[in-house]
């Protein structure tokens, strides 16, 4: 089925719950299948710490939203293990740093096929008093704490239960079977390019050349693979102007659509990936500075922005991009699980902002910072082949899983 087409369906498919839900009762229109789609996003664990001394000690994590939690304790080595939802882990890199507890590292990450771990490692046998979720600062996160005290060898081992059998996480390699037998478009965007070079270095390293090296690099892994047609809205370095880039997403019908940047920024201790949504307001200071630069990238070229004229079809496309968002925010969601496993990212990797590239209504987008170039880690990184086919085989990786789950059909 072309996308397009695909397109139309759920254009009908919102038209009819709309007007199902006008006949019932006034109020804002949210699909049933949208709201399906959000509780299903995976939680975000933002932040977590271990407290305590060698008789006890409490492991505190916040999450996103209310999540369901099982915990227990694994021997061999021994730890206590705390099974999540699907999670991403937008942790400081001193969370698994402890202090002189009984607990001697702690590690997280996925686990299995929609499955996350907290694992602790234990310095000494303990038993588990409490493990609890608390909702803190009026629903706006949920805080997990699990408490233990020391213990001895032999309580310990009398708690220890077998370890649950898990679907390993699927990799979505290009031998999994396409049920639709059909090429998914993948449009991705090089930042940048021409007389238009973006940000640099402290070695002057050059935004434009970062981009268009990555995108090419993600673009061949994705060419190997049958089910995918990948495109670039630009192969060498030319400058495209922003509308051009958005307009090539909408001409081409792309399935989903990726802009790749590696921006600079005034604070050079600030590294790592970084993922952005579209979103009016934007998350947060750092993400309207980002967007408000990069929308003003065609003032290099002389070039302004449209103002958007209103439209009696604004509450059709608008329709439309609340579907899209669902979508684009899926697809960041496993962006981000994939590239966390093993690669450095911004705390709180999962962000929006007002990026004029990503308005394609009708198109799931995203824009992919992959680093800071003020960062003096992140430039070498950027600048090495094998950093980037690291990171553009996890990328690839997330593009499959989404496809995979059917969330391009």
């Amino acid at each position: 089925m072309q996308v397009w087409r695909s397109f139309l369906v759920r254009i009908k498919q919102v038209l009819i719950g709309i007007v199902a839900v006008l006949i019932a009762a006034s109020g804002p229109f949210v699909s049933a299948a949208k709201a399906s789609e959000v509780r299903e996003e995976p939680a975000i664990a933002f932040a977590a710490r271990v407290v305590g001394d060698e008789n006890r000690a409490r492991l505190i994590v916040d999450f996103s939203r209310r999540i369901n939690h099982d915990t227990y304790l694994l021997d061999k080595p021994d730890r206590l293990v705390v099974d999540l939802p699907e999670t991403i882990f937008a942790l400081d890199d001193d969370a698994a740093k402890l202090p002189e507890t009984l607990v001697s590292k702690l590690r997280f990450g996925a686990f299995g096929d929609g499955q996350s771990r907290i694992a602790l490692d234990l310095s000494a046998p303990v038993a588990v008093k409490n493990s609890f979720l608390r909702e803190v600062d009026n629903g706006a996160r949920f805080r997990l704490i699990v408490d233990m005290v020391a213990s001895d060898a032999k309580t310990f081992a009398s708690a220890v239960r077998p370890p649950p059998k898990v679907e390993p996480l699927p990799e979505a390699t290009p031998q999994e079977a396409d049920k639709k037998k059909r090429r998914y478009k993948v449009l991705l965007d090089p930042g940048h390019g021409g007389i238009d070079g973006g940000a640099s270095g402290r070695n002057r390293t050059r935004e434009k050349d970062i981009t268009l090296a990555f995108a090419l690099k993600l673009k061949a892994l994705l060419d190997a693979d049958d089910q995918f047609q990948p495109l670039l809205t630009r192969s060498d370095d030319s400058f495209v102007p922003l509308t051009a880039r958005l307009q090539k997403a909408r001409d081409v019908q792309a399935d989903l659509f990726i802009s790749i940047h590696a921006d600079s920024l005034n604070l050079r201790s600030i590294r790592g990936a970084t993922v952005y949504t579209l979103s009016k307001e934007g998350s947060d200071s750092l993400s309207r500075v980002l967007a408000k630069k990069q929308n003003r990238a065609d003032l290099v070229a002389g070039l302004e922005l449209p103002e958007k004229k209103p439209d009696v079809a604004d509450i059709l496309i608008d329709m439309t991009r609340r579907e899209t968002a669902v979508f684009s925010h899926r697809f960041a969601s496993h962006l981000i699980l994939y590239m966390s496993k093993d690669l450095k990212m911004i705390n709180n990797p999962l962000r929006s902002a007002d990026f004029y590239v990503l308005k394609a209504p009708e198109v799931p987008s995203v824009l992919l910072e992959l680093g800071y170039l003020s960062n003096s880690r992140d430039e070498e990184l950027l600048k090495s082949p094998e950093w980037r086919k690291k990171a553009a085989n996890r990328v690839a990786g997330a593009i499959r899983r989404f496809f995979a789950d059917g969330h391009g059909q």
